[in-house]
């Protein structure tokens, strides 16, 4: 149980309002009081923990923040205090360093916060570069998996000469990310020690426009905007959309070498951080854009940080995505003789013991009851924006639509089960909410699932990889599987199975988890000595239990047997053109 503190006013600076240190040990939530009755910035920093945070107003939160996921970072909370409302702050640490346990917690009140500066010097750049190829050769049981030794040896040579060259961490973090998406796997993780907006300006200068990359073409996605909503965008700066959706790719990983995710992710999750790493913040914004087939530009000065914030999180396409998520499952009639089953995502539920777990397979048993008693022959498989959790959940959902038994794997495999380079490892929320906090916790639990060494792989324990028998009630008619770039890990694995084992007619993207094979299962995290760059994977390399197919080939997502393109004004009317395309399917 957390043991709550209370922070007393420790010390007051000229240019601060308030001031103050304190302990954490695990488990424990700090509760501070502010001080100043002004608005005023609030930093919490730790030099040996990720820390999280929640404000709240009269015991109510009303904010909860993580922006910063490195073990040296702040969290950064603007404060607007009303008279008569009494406010709290909560800190706890998320995750710490493997050597460390009670962890100091500085608490600054001020009326303005520096900018980060990021500057390391460039031996201490090659050392973290170093760092992190040993912790993916040591760790990383999917490095040589789409790429040769050959390979790793000469992209690593051009990477140490660009991190010699680097002027800030920004240069190198780019450096860090390439050779993370180089390895193929949407599990990959590498992240600066801070938000990136904490490293830029807070003067007026970010993008007063947003953007969506539908199939290629970067269209301006907020109403109310100079730029009309809909317009193509051919370039800004003189950086042309292709430019742009190249370079901003390079961020976001995927399994093996599939690229729709890579090249959609970054205008929907990254225009806050890596927009600005990649093509800077400016006072003026040159945009070129396509409206009613005339090109035209337009000059448009940079806006505040917060106001880019604010039309990010308002923009237009956002609307149909938010009805598309609403849900974690459901079950709905989609016409004349057809249901459709949404999954939305496989995180609801931690394993079979939980109650989420029952409640799922109940609903699951509820469906096969209205397609039954219906007579339904055709259904509707929806995994668009679902990008996994956990492996007993989309085992359920398949034992529903496969006449032969099946298992997670052939087989799994990690390098390790003891863990390596220990001392740059950092106990992360999972393993903390398994009750694991520190290494011997985590060697104990890879001895138990990996116990078998065979030519230095540690397999998965047969008992953990039974094979799985159909439900006594199967679908045997027709199924329309629709799948999109963010379909990942858990739900990417079921649509392998339903792909290669049914009759089902597969549409949309090709999604961001592997056919084949993906590592999975288990996310270690390590933090980089000098910059608090962290980086993670997951450690254990999945072949999966999908036979070979003519359309499939190493390296791929799952390929839709019909690829759906959008139009600007599908776009506009917010049309549902996976749904259009089942239904004209079915008229054939």
């Amino acid at each position: 149980m957390a043991r709550p503190l209370i922070i007393p006013l420790l010390l007051f600076l000229n240019s601060t309002y308030a001031q103050t240190n304190s302990i954490i040990k695990p488990g424990d939530t700090v509760k501070y009081l502010p001080q100043s009755h002004k608005p005023s910035w609030i930093s919490i920093q730790s030099a040996d923990a990720n820390l999280g945070v929640a404000l709240l107003m009269d015991g109510k939160k009303i904010k909860e923040q993580d922006d910063s996921r490195g073990i040296k970072s702040i969290e950064r909370l603007y404060f607007t205090p009303e008279k008569g409302i009494k406010y709290e702050v909560k800190i706890w640490a998320k995750s710490y360093l493997e050597k460390s346990k009670a962890v100091k917690v500085t608490i600054t009140e001020s009326k303005n916060v520096p900018v980060l500066n990021g500057q390391f010097s460039s031996d201490q750049f090659v050392q973290d570069l170093r760092t992190f190829r040993s912790i993916r050769e040591k760790a990383n049981s999917g490095l040589y998996v789409y790429r040769n030794k050959k390979q790793i040896d000469s992209i690593y040579q051009q990477a140490e000469e660009k991190a010699r060259n680097s002027k800030n961490i920004f240069d190198f973090y780019k450096v860090i990310a390439q050779l993370t998406g180089f390895e193929g796997s949407c599990h990959n993780y590498t992240d600066l020690p801070n938000h990136a907006s904490y490293y830029l300006t807070q003067k007026p200068e970010y993008l007063p426009i947003t953007l969506k990359n539908i199939d290629g073409r970067l269209l301006q996605d907020s109403k109310d905007t100079a730029v009309p909503l809909g317009a193509e965008i051919l370039s800004i700066n003189g950086v042309s959309a292709k430019q742009m959706i190249r370079r901003f790719s390079q961020y976001y990983f995927s399994d093996g070498y599939s690229m729709p995710y890579k090249e959609t992710t970054g205008f929907e999750r990254g225009m806050l951080d890596k927009f600005y790493i990649e093509f800077g913040n400016h006072k003026e914004y040159l945009i070129q854009y396509q409206w009613n087939g005339v090109v035209k530009e337009v000059s448009l000065p940079g806006i505040p940080l917060e106001s880019f914030k604010k039309l990010q999180e308002s923009r237009y396409s956002l609307t149909f995505d938010k009805k598309l998520l609403s849900e974690k499952y459901s079950f709905s009639k989609e016409g004349e003789g057809i249901y459709r089953l949404s999954l939305r995502g496989f995180d609801f539920a931690t394993g079979k013991e939980d109650p989420a777990y029952k409640k799922f397979s109940v609903f699951l048993d509820q469906m096969m009851d209205t397609l039954e008693q219906e007579k339904i022959q055709d259904l509707i498989i929806d995994l668009r924006g679902n990008t996994g959790g956990t492996g007993a959940l989309y085992e359920k959902v398949f034992s529903y639509f496969t006449q032969r038994p099946f298992r997670d794997s052939h087989y799994a495999y990690t390098q390790f089960n003891e863990v390596p380079l220990e001392e740059k490892l950092v106990i992360t929320p999972l393993f903390l909410s398994n009750g694991v906090q520190d290494k011997h916790g985590l060697n104990a639990y890879l001895k138990q699932l990996y116990p078998k060494n065979v030519q230095g792989k540690y397999y998965w324990a047969d008992d953990k990889n039974p094979s799985i028998m159909p439900n006594e009630r199967t679908f045997k008619g027709q199924i329309y599987l629709l799948v999109d770039q963010r379909v990942a890990s858990a739900a990417s694995h079921l649509a392998s199975l339903i792909k290669s084992y049914t009759n089902a007619v597969v549409i949309g993207k090709e999604t961001v988890g592997g056919y084949y094979e993906h590592n999975g299962h288990l996310p270690l995290v390590y933090e980089l000595p000098n910059t608090g760059i962290q980086t993670g994977f997951s450690i254990v390399h999945v072949i999966q239990d999908a036979q070979n197919l003519p359309d499939q080939k190493k390296g791929q997502g799952i390929i839709p047997h019909i690829a759906i393109q959008e139009t600007d004004q599908d776009f506009l009317d917010q049309t549902d053109v996976y749904l259009k395309k089942v239904s004209e399917l079915r008229k054939q």
